[in-house]
């Protein structure tokens, strides 16, 4: 088995290979398992390896996950035997099928020849929010919100645009205010929606079922009807939306193409703030803030972007109707991972579309993948040698990003795999936080 990965850190993803120590993981520290039939098993690692007052409900940084992931993978490449194991630092450019199996072209010009191949590909970098204006990313703008010299020399700038109020800005707000950056930080985007904040709240029972409505608005009133009962019994709303989070995938598979594009068209917004919330330190950290000024939020549609002395970036200000202005020394692309794939930047996707091996999702939310894991190829034949996990899953499942789900898509795919007598067990830790991840059976 072979794990092909262009960086030297095998495991710990960009999400997870921060030296940030403020930067928390948004998930308590009883769901970060990345065993599903052992929930405790990070949390015990925790205690043992960083911190023996972790608790169930502890928000660790993130770099300590990352030390776990790894640790696992050590552990895991030991029990299996190292000669079982193959780690090429490399990156994917194609992959197509021989008389021997599938070929795997890397950068490099090696190839690798493979039984099957699974795309462990993580997050894709964001679309440029300010293409429309030929904004120059160079000393000012910044299109990757985590490149190093995103965080260099902070200490002189009076004002910071973050385009963007998803989690990527709040987490680029947070290493901002840790590097020494002393200015205001502006936070734009269309709704000016900010993340919601974890609470510590009473279990709530799961609702949803078969029979539940399948269309968007029913749903939003049987949400509504349940966070108004668990209020009435001093429930918070987070535990309605968390008894929810296992049958996300559930429910998406029962709605239409229509309704679910009704959901990105009305809903998605709202619901991104609602599910996918902040660590409490985080939020209260960002609330304090905005109170006293060091953080504003505006809401608006950006119409304009000059580069002069300073960056001058005009916005349709959502509330007033009018044209307003923010005038900054830097401004940082927060928009969040682009998930079109007819948009990426990257060679194994333009491939594998290009040859027909695979196609888009209907919503062209990622590729279109069946529910074991298999990639759809341009005629609606499931392929039995190309397979993926990850956030490139979503058109099929929704929710495809965080560490509860991800187990889950690699447990289900390795018990498939292992059914068909293709690879060994240790696949099930093969890169969970996002690489270009490649396997093959030597």
């Amino acid at each position: 088995m072979a794990v092909v990965e262009k960086t030297s850190s095998v495991g710990r993803g960009l999400a997870y290979g921060t030296d940030c120590s403020s930067l928390l993981l948004n998930v308590r520290a009883r769901n970060m398992s990345a065993f599903p039939d052992d929930p405790n098993h990070f949390l015990r690692w925790a205690q043992s390896n960083h911190d023996p007052s972790t608790g169930p409900g502890s928000f660790l940084p993130r770099a300590v996950y990352g030390r776990y992931v790894q640790a696992v993978l050590n552990e895991s490449v030991q029990l299996a035997g190292n000669d079982r194991m193959e780690w090429v630092k490399d990156e994917a450019w194609q992959t197509y099928p021989t008389d021997d199996g599938m070929e795997v072209k890397l950068g490099s010009g090696r190839r690798l020849l493979a039984d099957r191949v699974v795309l462990a590909l993580g997050n894709f970098p964001p679309s440029d929010p300010l293409a429309a204006w030929n904004a120059k990313a160079g000393s000012r703008y910044f299109f990757n919100p985590w490149s190093a010299s995103t965080f260099e020399g902070l200490e002189s700038l009076r004002d910071v645009l973050l385009v963007g109020s998803g989690l990527t800005s709040v987490d680029v707000a947070v290493q901002l205010r840790e590097g020494g950056c002393p200015g205001t930080i502006h936070i734009l985007s269309r709704r000016g929606l900010l993340p919601q904040p974890h609470k510590s709240t009473d279990a709530c029972l799961p609702f949803w079922n078969n029979s539940s409505p399948k269309r968007i608005s029913g749903l939003l009133r049987l949400v509504r009807q349940q966070v108004e009962g668990a209020q009435k019994q001093g429930i918070e709303w987070q535990s309605v939306f968390d008894s929810l989070r296992p049958q996300v995938a559930q429910i998406w598979q029962s709605l239409s193409d229509p309704e679910r594009r009704r959901f990105l068209r009305h809903v998605r917004p709202y619901w991104e703030v609602h599910r996918h919330r902040a660590a409490p330190q985080i939020a209260q950290s960002i609330g304090e803030q905005i109170s006293g000024g060091q953080i504003k939020v505006h809401a608006g549609r950006i119409t304009g972007y000059t580069d002069g002395s300073r960056v001058k970036v005009t916005y349709h200000d959502r509330m007033s109707g009018k044209v307003n202005s923010i005038s900054v020394d830097r401004v940082i692309n927060c928009t969040g991972p682009e998930s079109d794939c007819r948009r990426l930047d990257n060679r194994l996707i333009t491939s594998l579309l290009a040859s027909g091996s695979t196609r888009p999702d209907p919503l062209f939310l990622g590729l279109d993948i069946s529910p074991d894991g298999a990639l759809v190829n341009q005629d609606g034949t499931i392929s039995d040698s190309l397979f993926a996990v990850g956030p490139i899953r979503k058109g099929s499942v929704w929710e495809s990003t965080a560490v509860p789900e991800l187990r889950e898509q690699i447990h289900r795919l390795v018990e498939h795999l292992l059914n068909s007598d293709l690879m060994p067990a240790s696949m099930a830790l093969t890169d969970p936080c996002g690489a270009d991840t490649l396997v093959r059976r030597f």
